[in-house]
């Protein structure tokens, strides 16, 4: 009898391997060949594993908010690595540590400005944005000109309520 049950779980098992297998196969055979010219840009592009540039679209064009954000996080990264080299060289000196630690609680609450107005500004305008903040000031760059000029206005007030900044070191670039 224990045999008869081994034997029914371990063919129960089989089966539902086998069909795994089958609908893994069925979802992701590959499609018939098609001639080059036959297939269009859109068709080149949901191919996976075709070689494709980063931070660009199938035309080519790369994103500049993708790129901008890129390079803000390398450079957040960069100073992210530096303070935690101070903080843990027991080498430092306690001054350099606490300003380490001064300048990595800075870093974070800034990361967390930045990350909190971009999200503000697309909910409020519906715009993609991206902020850069420095310690006396904002930048702000918009992907579209907005069409009213209380959006500007907007946008201001979300960066100085978000950072306690003045509205004159508040800037906004129009992307053209």
């Amino acid at each position: 009898m224990i045999l008869k049950k081994r034997q029914l779980v371990t063919s129960a098992l089989v089966l539902a391997l086998g069909a795994a297998v089958f609908v893994n196969w069925y979802y992701t055979k590959p499609h018939p060949q098609a001639s080059p010219a036959d297939v269009s840009v859109t068709e080149a592009a949901e191919n996976l594993g075709d070689a494709q540039y980063v931070l660009s679209d199938v035309s080519g064009k790369q994103d500049p908010f993708a790129a901008a954000r890129l390079k803000r996080e390398r450079a957040h990264d960069t100073a992210l690595e530096t303070l935690q080299e101070i903080l843990h060289d027991s080498a430092s000196t306690q001054a350099a540590t606490a300003e380490a630690s001064k300048a990595l609680a800075k870093l974070t609450e800034n990361r967390t400005a930045e990350s909190d107005v971009e999200t503000l500004i697309g909910a409020k305008t519906g715009l993609e944005s991206l902020v850069i903040l420095d310690g006396s000031s904002a930048q702000v760059l918009l992907a579209q000109t907005p069409a009213e000029s209380a959006v500007l206005l907007q946008i201001t007030e979300i960066v100085v309520q978000k950072t306690g900044l003045d509205a004159a070191d508040v800037s906004i670039i129009e992307a053209a």
